[in-house]
C-alpha cells in the first residue's frame, strides 16, 4: 500500500508488477467480455510508475501531484469472431491529490482528482484506471476473416418467383 500524499511531496517513485490475482474486480470484467482462457488471465501483468510531481496551482490552491503511468495487454476476445484479440495498453495519467477539489482542478481536464485517505492502494488505483479503459464492445476493426469466408454467395429464395413469371 502506498501512502499517496508522502510520495507525492516527498516526489518520488514507486515501480513495479500486478498480477491479475491482485485486481478481482478487473478478472470479472474480462470474463464478463468473454476472456475464459485460463492460461491468458493467469499471465496478464501489469507494469505500472507511481511517481510524485511536483506541487501544482489550481486557482489560489495548491495541491500535491501524481503520475501514474500503466503497460499491459488485455486478453480479450473478439465479441463477432470469438478468436482473441489481445490489446495493448500504454496509458498515463495525473493526479491532484485533495479532499475537496477545487473549482479550477474541475475544470481542467487533464488532471484527475484523488481523494487522499489512509486507506487508499495502488492496486485499486491501477484496477479502477483499467475498468475505465475496458472497452464497451470488443471487436476487430476490420472485418473478421472467419466470418468472411463462411459468408459466401446465398441463392436468392425469389428466383423461382422470377422464374415463374418469366414462363407465362
Amino acid at each position: 500500500m502506498a501512502h499517496f500524499q508522502e510520495l507525492a511531496k516527498q516526489q518520488k517513485t514507486v515501480e513495479g508488477v500486478l498480477a491479475l490475482s491482485a485486481m478481482p474486480r478487473l478478472h470479472e470484467a474480462l470474463q464478463a467480455l468473454g476472456v475464459t482462457d485460463a492460461a491468458a488471465l493467469d499471465g496478464m501483468q501489469v507494469h505500472y510508475r507511481l511517481q510524485g510531481l511536483p506541487s501544482r496551482y489550481f486557482g489560489e490552491v495548491s495541491l500535491p501531484m501524481l503520475a501514474l503511468s500503466l503497460q499491459t495487454t488485455l486478453p480479450l476476445m473478439c465479441q463477432r469472431c470469438f478468436e482473441p484479440m489481445p490489446e495493448s495498453l500504454e496509458m498515463t495519467f495525473e493526479f491532484a491529490l485533495c479532499d475537496e477539489p477545487p473549482e479550477a482542478l474541475l475544470e481542467d481536464e487533464t488532471v484527475d482528482w484523488l481523494e487522499s485517505t489512509d486507506e487508499s492502494s495502488l492496486e485499486v488505483l491501477v484496477e479502477d484506471e483499467l475498468l475505465m479503459a475496458l472497452p464497451i464492445s470488443v471487436m476487430h476493426e476490420e472485418a473478421c476473416t472467419q466470418l468472411q469466408q463462411s459468408a459466401g454467395e446465398k441463392p436468392n429464395p425469389f428466383a423461382v418467383l422470377k422464374q415463374l413469371k418469366l414462363d407465362k
